[in-house]
């Protein structure tokens, strides 16, 4: 009995360690200052994960993990994704001129 109480209490403990922050006064700023990147850091990271994408895709191909068919597909998807993210960070470069 005493030792489910207390584990039940360490994990109110942890709970209230975890989730404490969300109700700080100041949480609502701290989030809304660290979701703060501009359109083209997020596109650039879109750009830079479909990149990578497409080198572990080109990895797996020549290991065997993954079929020319399978492989086909993934890659036209994931270059035509990387062509348009490149699309729309030119086009954010040519408003800011």
């Amino acid at each position: 009995m005493i030792a489910a109480l207390l584990i039940v209490a360490l994990a109110l403990a942890v709970a209230a360690f975890v989730l404490g922050p969300l109700f700080r006064p100041d949480a609502r700023e701290a989030e809304r200052v660290a979701g703060k990147i501009s359109a083209e850091q997020d596109l650039t990271a879109q750009h830079a994960m479909a990149l990578s994408a497409l080198r572990d895709l080109e990895e797996d191909r020549a290991t065997g993990k993954i079929g020319d068919s399978d492989y086909a597909e993934m890659k036209e998807r994931l270059a035509s994704q990387a062509v348009a993210l490149m699309k729309r960070l030119d086009a954010l470069a040519a408003e800011r001129r």
